[in-house]
């Protein structure tokens, strides 16, 4: 499983370059991205949708700042970056990327919700129809399934099972369990999960393997 990976890199220059999420589908959608091209003593080793921390500037410094993007496509010495365009001012002070998580490394199934939605997205206020915790020979394992809404006409049933899970904090499962944000990063040699909620149920654990399929 590949985990965190760091580069630092001087940004030779930023351009607007637009792409579409989707794009053999009837719900594409085109968004905003940035393609940022660097000097670097290594080769960029990342894959689409993975999760960076963006750091700016120098630290301990007013200009410093640090923000999350997503990789689009990755080139040798550049990168189609989708990130707020709030801080598009700030992508030519590029000193450092870190990966917080990559989807495709590291969710056994990631590679289909990717190529069917065109990314892989954060569950925003997609509700929580099932919850089954396990335990067989003090091994827990927690299935999750949530009903995604790609667009105002299309849902789908994702199924997540995560293998091998310590809790941290579980809430209890009520009559309105809605998603807020279901989000991964690398701890050690496990994988951090956190699902926040609107409502209902919402948890923070570590595991060592994550499936995800549709129903």
């Amino acid at each position: 499983m590949n985990r965190a990976w760091t580069l630092n890199v001087s940004v030779r220059s930023v351009e607007r370059e637009p792409f579409w999420y989707a794009p053999q589908t009837p719900w594409q959608i085109q968004g905003q991205g940035f393609r940022v091209k660097f000097h670097t003593n290594r080769a960029i080793d990342l894959l689409a949708q993975d999760q960076l921390l963006v750091t700016v500037g120098e630290e301990g410094t007013a200009n410093w700042a640090a923000f999350i993007g997503t990789v689009v496509e990755c080139e040798p010495d550049s990168l189609l970056l989708y990130t707020s365009p709030q801080y598009e001012a700030q992508l030519m002070d590029i000193r450092r990327l870190e990966r917080e998580f990559s989807p495709l490394a590291s969710i056994l199934g990631a590679q289909h919700v990717i190529e069917t939605l065109g990314y892989f997205p954060p569950f925003h206020y997609d509700e929580i129809t099932d919850v089954q915790l396990e335990t067989v020979q003090n091994i827990q394992s927690l299935s999750l399934v949530l009903t995604h809404n790609a667009d105002q006409e299309w849902e789908q049933q994702v199924h997540f099972h995560f293998e091998h899970i310590q809790q941290e904090m579980f809430s209890p499962v009520e009559a309105s369990n809605v998603c807020l944000q279901l989000s991964f990063t690398y701890a050690a040699d496990q994988i951090r999960v956190n699902l926040d909620a609107v409502s209902g149920f919402s948890a923070t654990f570590l595991c060592s393997t994550i499936h995800i399929q549709f129903h």
